[in-house]
């Protein structure tokens, strides 16, 4: 244990005594912040050959015009850490541009994950974003137009936001950015679902599915990502049985 400390002391001195070592600490002054970071990352997914942003840009306006819809709102949930995950801040890049895109505030857009750090929460001030301390996302129903964007989530999550919106205008009011509904129905047994997830599987089969398409640039970060919305015709004429909400086991 003696060694230990001496070694350790020895250390510590040495740091104060040595110029070098005073240069790099000075430096770590300029060290690339997380809104460095996601500007880097925006020009690479602005600049992905094939024109990827413009098509995902366009992927999203025809979905809003057939959905009719004019959202005045986001809500993110399941983004992951930008600060720390290269797909998370390629993922809060591309959310800022559809943003920009849409004439959406950044005041109006409103982020949860339990994951996110003191980092990640000053990038999105910096960004003029809200970030919520509880996940208030699942809990209460959108009353407006939103747009729910969803990198990450599991089941559980989707399951959640659906029964507290199980309704048709409450529903209609959002347009899914998210993983592709039908991807979990037929990667789940009916009965798992039936049990866990029975919104959802009631969901799914009138709901509208645009893919976007695979980054060249950051390959992994929009894996079964599509913009989704409910088909109000065919849902309208549901009855009464239909609304009633399923119990979860």
């Amino acid at each position: 244990m003696e060694g230990s400390d001496s070694n350790v002391f020895a250390y510590d001195s040495f740091i104060r005594v040595n110029p070098r070592k005073k240069r790099k600490r000075k430096d770590k002054g300029n060290a690339t912040t997380p809104c460095d970071l996601l500007i880097r990352v925006t020009e690479e997914l602005k600049t992905d050959r094939g024109g990827w942003f413009l098509c995902c840009e366009e992927i999203c306006r025809e979905a809003l015009d057939e959905a009719r819809m004019a959202p005045r709102k986001v809500l993110c949930l399941g983004l992951g850490s930008p600060s720390s995950s290269r797909d998370a801040r390629a993922q809060l890049a591309l959310l800022s541009c559809l943003c920009a895109s849409l004439g959406i505030v950044s005041a109006d857009v409103s982020m949860y994950d339990p994951v996110f750090t003191d980092a990640d929460r000053q990038l999105f001030q910096t960004l003029g974003m809200r970030y919520l301390d509880h996940n208030q996302g699942t809990e209460h129903s959108l009353n407006c137009p939103t747009i729910l964007y969803m990198p990450h989530c599991d089941l559980r999550v989707y399951e959640q936001v659906i029964r507290a919106n199980w309704t048709l205008e409450g529903l209609c009011n959002i347009v899914f950015l998210a993983n592709r509904f039908r991807d979990y129905v037929d990667h789940n047994a009916v009965s798992k679902l039936e049990k866990e997830s029975p919104c959802m599987l009631k969901l799914e089969p009138f709901v509208e599915s645009r893919p976007i398409p695979t980054s060249s640039a950051f390959p992994s970060a929009f894996t079964s990502l599509a913009v989704q919305y409910v088909s109000r015709t065919p849902l309208s004429l549901q009855g009464d049985a239909f609304w009633e909400l399923p119990l979860l086991d």
